[in-house]
């Protein structure tokens, strides 16, 4: 029964990760844009109607966390565990404060039609390659834009951008057990070209450092 409902179940725990996302990025444009632009123009009224929705949507956050947490317990076992399958150091990769470390030690270059990256391990001793679909490293970087334009986000994280395009990646390339390390591998990429940087003092939350013109741009150039 667990490979007949598989796909669904993930969607929805997908959607549960997304809608923990969009919550995220309503609180924090809440404290970090709209109460300070209401400070600067001295409307008291508008800042306490702001702090009343941001406590909603913090209690709402919290009740959203504990559903999903119920969701997983309740329908964890018939979900393959594909991250157990990734790789361990690009797993660890991640969670390292300095992420522009890591893009450092990264390179890339076309490849007929695939986008080939390495990074090199901090000591020098070795690297390791992915290897993408160039079709696939160019949705990765359209969906990034498509989150900043279409939808106004403040920032985008690695398993927001692979739960949008889970399905295609699987289908479409080699990674079929580990799509949020080809996202990664294409964010590595991003950062070393100066289009995302890492969000000030958060792990894995990325914001744009160029207009998505120039970005589009720079991608028709690949």
């Amino acid at each position: 029964m667990n490979i007949v409902f598989k796909k669904e179940i993930e969607d929805i725990s997908a959607s549960y990760d997304l809608l923990e996302d969009s919550l995220e990025n309503l609180k924090n444009k809440i404290l970090q844009e709209y109460i300070p632009d209401c400070s600067k123009n001295g409307q008291v009224e508008e800042i306490q109607n702001a702090l009343q929705i941001f406590e909603k949507v913090k209690s709402h956050m919290n009740e959203l966390a504990n559903l999903k947490g119920s969701y997983k317990e309740m329908f964890g076992g018939y979900i393959i565990n594909n991250n157990q399958e990734e790789d361990n150091e690009e797993i660890e990769e991640e969670n390292e404060k300095d992420i522009k470390d890591v893009a450092d030690r990264t390179t890339w270059k076309k490849e007929n039609e695939n986008i080939r990256i390495e990074t090199a391990r901090p000591d020098g001793s070795s690297s390791y390659p992915n290897i993408i679909p160039i079709h696939i490293f160019e949705e990765i970087v359209r969906t990034i834009i498509d989150q900043f334009v279409r939808y106004n986000k403040d920032y985008i994280k690695t398993s927001t951008i692979s739960s949008l395009l889970n399905d295609k990646i699987i289908q479409e390339t080699n990674y079929k057990k580990s799509p949020k390390t080809l996202v990664y591998s294409v964010i590595k990429i991003l950062i070393k070209e100066n289009i995302l940087e890492n969000k000030d003092n958060y792990k894995r939350m990325y914001v744009l450092k160029q207009s998505p013109e120039y970005i589009l741009k720079w991608l028709e150039g690949i």
